[in-house]
């Protein structure tokens, strides 16, 4: 299966389109691959793409005070932007960098507006989009407001068990909020 069967596939899940439909999007998908720590977006730019990953992982991350944390990391399969910054047009305060190799599939800003504006059904997998994207994030920060470190890492593993091997124990203890150490000894006691 090529690329664009797999990006179909996926937007079928999210609201099924004719070959017709389909057709306006092949135009405006771009093929975009980056090598291991690439960056997809650094702190400062303007997102103007929305990312299909087709193959690899990607982190999101932030820098405070010179210490990287880690928001999110999205995989195979699934969709990736600093989608504020794309919203908004202002520049982002989020890095995206590849931690593997990674093959995408991007949409301009500029292309996905017009296609929203021609199609209905763009524009409704448009939105399916975000509110997945949403729901993500509003589960990840209820996650850290009612779990401790040891119960968000457990839940981690039974929800996502990929992430747990295939993401260092830095990037990993910085998306639970703790330090490399701590991770180090709760992993011991799970």
């Amino acid at each position: 299966m090529n690329n664009l069967d797999r990006l179909r596939q996926r937007f079928d899940t999210l609201a099924s389109q004719t070959d017709e439909e389909w057709s306006q999007f092949v135009p405006v998908v771009e093929s975009v691959d980056y090598e291991k720590n690439d960056f997809l977006l650094q702190a400062g730019q303007v997102e103007n793409y929305i990312y299909y990953v087709v193959e690899g992982v990607v982190r999101l991350f932030l820098n405070d005070d010179g210490k990287d944390i880690s928001l999110d990391f999205v995989f195979s399969d699934d969709f990736v932007s600093a989608y504020s910054s794309f919203l908004s047009s202002q520049p982002t305060v989020f890095t995206v960098q590849a931690l593997t190799d990674v093959q995408t599939l991007r949409f301009s800003r500029t292309n996905l507006l017009t296609l929203y504006e021609q199609s209905h059904k763009a524009e409704r997998i448009g939105r399916m989009i975000a509110e997945q994207a949403f729901l993500r994030k509003t589960r990840r920060e209820v996650q850290f407001l009612t779990s401790n470190a040891k119960q968000r890492y457990v839940q981690l593993l039974e929800q996502n068990p990929i992430l747990v091997q295939k993401i260092s124990i830095r990037h990993l203890a910085s998306y639970l909020g703790i330090e490399p150490e701590s991770l180090s000894r709760i992993r011991r006691e799970v």
